[in-house]
């Protein structure tokens, strides 16, 4: 799909200011690494879009990736401020089932899996304020990455090369609501020294927010460390470690429409009593050693490894879970060519395995008391997830111009359960299901000029339940829900992307997702979420981004990201209390029909390095349940920032100030869906203020 982000006009992007001037300059060929192979973009016949540092992290909060992902069309956040169970993120409509972390997306971070082999995605570890560029990849990712219907989101730091200590250092404070005067700050330190001929970077940072809401504060300290070292010739390592730690984020639950409208800020009373929320720590570390050859290949291995540790009282249950997450990866991507053509393979294999030792308890029913009881065990078993992936991809030019991309990988998922709960009363559980499926994509792109990359695929998606989800099952019993299958799908898609005149970069892409057995949540008593699989579902869209230089030597841009998206049913019918629900062509739940991106953005040079920024966001309205008429509103909110770049002596300085929500418009940016006694919304907060500063010194 579109790249505008990738592909900025010359004379609007890749831009050095100092207070005086704004020189433009032509930027290199782009080319992408999400492919598992820094391959050209016009090469590419996939829906892949880059986001820069600029548009990640300036004058930003830096709570979550909703700020970073605006201009990419396809993709919808929708932001809970609710850190105990991160965002819900949806690319092309897979992925908004989610009732916490992240599903049907692949995610990596420095090219280590945040994704577990089961499907489900953390960003416990992230820090947004330290990004340097994020590439998304939208629609079937499986050819090459497996087990992710929806794509894969891509986010790289950059440890920079240094000749000499560097350090960046920011600080941010903000304020909710006047009636309560709840406030928030963020400070954020990134250290880079050189080290032999390598770099090393550390960035620490935490977030103490109160939240607009009751009872969502949270309380977010992240360290990461970054190592980056030529080994000889061609080779070269890089190493990273994280760690997350959460001893705080409040659960402050969603709201029914009455307590919306009594007091959009309220928390239900058992979230309060019973401390909902989640303590977690999370630590990763990987290293990965490149090869670089002569004839242009590039060869990969990386290792990683991932230990968490969560204690998380819902309001049905106290749930601690201890997790350690391991495996490899490796690709090789090599020139093979066939006579005269060009020919480039690239293949490679993923392997992880997942541990989770989960334990839920009962709570004593005692007014107030969230502590957990150990002769009350729920749940008590050992589940472990293990993942191979091998795959391989074939890129052949059949011309300068033309280059068709096709590529299969077989997907080996097993699960299994031991079962520490066994009473007379409560059988064994044990057990194991094993998941797998061939997935395949072939696609071409072709370039006729400059202007224009037109390109088209037809690829299949594998995607597993994960094992809350399969645990997680109405009968109570322990073990795996046996019922519940993989979800699977075709996509569909055509495209074009360019560039004309370095003034307007622009792309459009249509899109369709049969979809068979997907996976489908619903809730008996918040906030437990069940699942089953519908027959069949289909997802159609349209998607249109643009970025305009107005005003190039002015310093005047517009960007516009559309999403228009038509999610359906084909065939999905079941029975609950007995009653029959047929739901064949009815629109799936929690994605708006239409998304819409607007930033205008202003940097002109008498400024002397000040700019200005307006962001216009518009959702339609859409269902919360499967078998309730209940709509969301449709809702727009106002974003402003502005700030001033330069130096002082040898200082780099960077104010700013934003405002969110500018004309304090209220309204819900998110939602559970299939809620239980209609607890489907989670307000957005009124308008809140924000000041910042960043400074930096050295390189």
């Amino acid at each position: 799909m579109a790249v505008w982000c990738l592909l900025p006009p010359p004379a609007l992007y890749g831009q050095t200011q100092t207070p005086d001037t704004v020189k433009p300059y032509t930027l290199p060929p782009t080319t992408v690494s999400v492919t598992r192979a820094e391959l050209p973009l016009t090469k590419v016949p996939l829906s892949i879009q880059s986001v820069d540092r600029r548009d990640i992290s300036r004058a930003r909060p830096t709570w979550g990736l909703d700020e970073a992902l605006v201009c990419v069309p396809g993709v919808f956040v929708a932001n809970r401020y609710n850190f105990s169970q991160d965002q819900r993120i949806s690319i092309r409509g897979f992925g908004a089932r989610s009732a916490f972390a992240v599903r049907g997306i692949k995610i990596l971070v420095d090219g280590i899996p945040q994704t577990l082999p089961d499907g489900q995605g953390q960003l416990t570890n992230l820090e947004l304020g330290e990004v340097d560029r994020i590439e998304v990849l939208r629609g079937s990712s499986s050819a090459l990455f497996g087990n992710a219907s929806g794509g894969v989101i891509s986010i790289w730091t950059n440890p920079q090369d240094v000749e000499q200590a560097s350090e960046e250092a920011r600080i941010v404070a903000g304020r909710f609501d006047e009636r309560k005067g709840r406030t928030w700050n963020k400070w954020q330190s990134t250290t880079g020294v050189r080290v032999g001929s390598g770099s090393a970077q550390l960035t620490l940072s935490r977030l103490d927010y109160e939240g607009a809401r009751d009872h969502s504060a949270t309380d977010f300290r992240v360290l990461n460390a970054r190592l980056q070292l030529p080994l000889a010739t061609g080779w070269s390592l890089a190493v990273v470690t994280d760690v997350g730690d959460d001893p705080r984020a409040d659960n402050p639950g969603a709201l029914t429409l009455a307590e919306l409208g009594a007091n959009r800020d309220s928390v239900p009373a058992l979230n309060a009593n019973r401390h909902a929320g989640k303590d977690v720590t999370q630590y990763q570390t990987g290293a990965t050693v490149r090869r670089t050859m002569g004839n242009g290949g590039e060869a990969a291995f990386t290792v990683f490894g991932v230990g968490r540790n969560l204690k998380n009282p819902i309001t049905t249950a106290y749930i601690d879970l201890d997790r350690v997450d391991y495996g490899a990866r490796a690709s090789i991507s090599y020139p093979a060519p066939l006579g005269s053509l060009t020919h480039r393979v690239t293949a490679g294999f993923d392997f992880q395995r997942q541990r989770d030792d989960r334990k839920n308890f009962n709570y004593l029913n005692t007014p107030g008391d969230s502590a957990k009881a150990d002769t009350t065990r729920s749940l008590d078993q050992l589940e472990r997830v293990t993942e191979v992936g091998p795959f391989v991809q074939s890129a052949l030019e059949l011309s300068p111009q033309t280059t068709i991309t096709a590529g299969i990988r077989y997907d080996w998922v097993q699960f299994a359960v031991q079962d520490h709960l066994i009473t007379p009363t409560n059988p064994d559980d044990s057990g194991d299901r094993l998941m797998r499926a061939f997935s395949g994509s072939v696609g071409i792109a072709a370039n006729p000029s400059s202007a224009v990359t037109v390109y088209g695929n037809i690829g299949s998606s594998f995607e597993t339940p994960t094992t809350t989800e399969l645990a997680n099952s109405a009968s109570g019993a322990g073990g795996f829900n046996a019922a519940l299958q993989p979800q699977q799908a075709w996509n569909y898609e055509i495209g074009a992307r360019g560039a004309i005149d370095g003034r307007l970069a622009y792309g459009v892409a249509l899109f369709q997702a049969d979809v068979r057995d997907a996976l489908i949540p619903y809730e008996l008593a918040a906030p437990r979420f069940y699942y089953r699989n519908a027959g069949s579902s289909r997802n159609r869209g349209v998607e249109v981004s643009g970025d305009f230089a107005i005003v190039p030597e002015g310093g005047l841009d517009f960007k516009v990201a559309w999403t228009y998206s038509d999610y359906r049913y084909r065939r999905y019918s079941f029975t609950t209390g007995g009653v029959t629900h047929t739901l064949d062509g009815r629109a799936l739940p929690g994605v708006p029909q239409h998304w819409l991106n607007l930033v205008l953005r202003t940097h002109p040079a008498v400024l002397r390095g000040g700019w200005i920024e307006l962001h216009q966001t518009y959702s339609s309205d859409y269902l919360l349940s499967d078998t309730l008429g209940t709509r969301s509103s449709p809702w727009w909110a106002t974003d402003v920032r502005a700030g001033w770049e330069g130096k002082a002596g040898g200082t780099r300085l960077a104010p700013f100030i934003g405002i969110n929500n500018a004309f304090n418009h209220l309204y819900v940016s998110s939602v559970v869906i299939n809620a239980a006694r209609g607890r489907f919304y989670e307000p957005a907060p009124g308008r809140n203020v924000y000041v910042g500063l960043s400074v930096g010194a050295g390189r």
